[in-house]
Formats: structure tokens, sequence, C-alpha cells
């Protein structure tokens, strides 16, 4: 832990901006009352501490509760930057937003002395090697698409880029493939009911 004043009311206060923080995909897309930061960590969150037990094989589900919660928390520092449109990914963007947001998690848990402990978690997940951060991503990312159709299905939107991009980029693991394929037997009678 280090020296500096531990501040956790501006922690807090900070990691609070979140909540406030809309999803700029869904502002990209016109979307009526689009979910915050938080929201999408939340579900995140909930995904990570469920479907880890159910893969199959032994993952650490603390370390995924703890990518989820804080994956997009940099983002009250540098906002959020869109780095995908469909199955494409600006890899180059997305590194540069990831430095960028690194170092909003460093300043941000240096507020309480974890800066250190949390900006390695943080690498670990940008850096995709490990079966935690692989898992993530997808974890992560179904949960945009999920989100997705839950604008389609209230708001009559039309969001097939999400879903491209998830089934292209983040179906490597059965069980989350399986959970995306009913989704989209979902999204269909949706689709063929209107």
């Amino acid at each position: 832990m280090s020296s500096k004043k531990i501040n956790f009311i501006d922690f807090f206060l900070t990691v609070g901006l979140s909540k406030r923080l809309l999803r700029a995909g869904w502002v990209r897309e016109h979307i009526q009352d689009p979910e915050s930061v938080a929201e999408h960590s939340f579900r995140v969150a909930m995904l990570a501490m469920v479907l880890s037990d159910k893969l199959g094989y032994k993952v650490d589900k603390e370390k995924l509760i703890k990518m989820a919660l804080l994956h997009d928390l940099g983002e009250v520092i540098t906002g959020d930057i869109i780095i995908e449109r469909r199955e494409l990914v600006d890899i180059k963007k997305r590194d540069e937003k990831e430095r960028s947001e690194r170092v909003g998690i460093r300043q941000i848990f240096d507020k309480i002395g974890e800066g250190e402990s949390y900006a390695a978690i943080f690498d670990e997940m940008i850096n995709r090697n490990t079966l935690e951060a692989k898992i993530f991503w997808q974890f992560d990312k179904l949960e945009m698409v999920i989100q997705a159709f839950e604008y389609e299905k209230e708001q009559g939107k039309d969001l097939e880029e999400f879903f491209i991009g998830f089934e292209k980029n983040y179906t490597q693991d059965p069980f989350v493939r399986n959970i995306f394929n009913d989704l989209k037997k979902r999204r269909k009678k949706i689709h063929e009911s209107r």
C-alpha cells in the first residue's frame, strides 16, 4: 500500500461517475435511455459470477468478477471510445484506448492505495493471454448482444452489426456460443413477428 493519503470518499465519488457515463455505441445508434457504463459492468459481473461455474473447466471466478467491475471504469477518465464496427476491430485505436484506460484505472485506485494491484488485473485483461481474460471478453460482448436484443425488442431497432461482431470475434467457448445461439433464436422470432 502506498504512503499517499487514502481517500475513500473521492474513490467512490469517482467510481460513481460511471453511473452517468452513457455507452457510446448505444448513443450512436440513437437508443432511447441508453445504458450507462455501470449498468453494463453490473450485468457483465453477473454473467461472470453465474456462468464461470458452468464452463466445464476451472476459472478464477473472483478474478473474472473483478475484471467485469473494472473493465470500463477507466472510461470515467477517458470517455467511452468506440473501437469496433460489425466484426472489424481497430487494433491501433483499441490499444491506445486501453493504455489510456489503464492510466485511468491506476489514478482511480491510487485514491485508496490500490492502483498497482488493480492495474495488474486490468493488464491481464487487456493482454488477452490468460484463460480468464479470454473468457472475460466473451462475457463482456455477450452482455452487449443481450442488451442489443433488449433494445431491438423494446425500441424496434435493427442492431445487426452487434450480433455480427460478436459471432465473428467472441464465440470461442462452446457454452458461450450455445447461449448466443439461444439468443439468436429468440431474436429471429421477434423479427419474424414484425
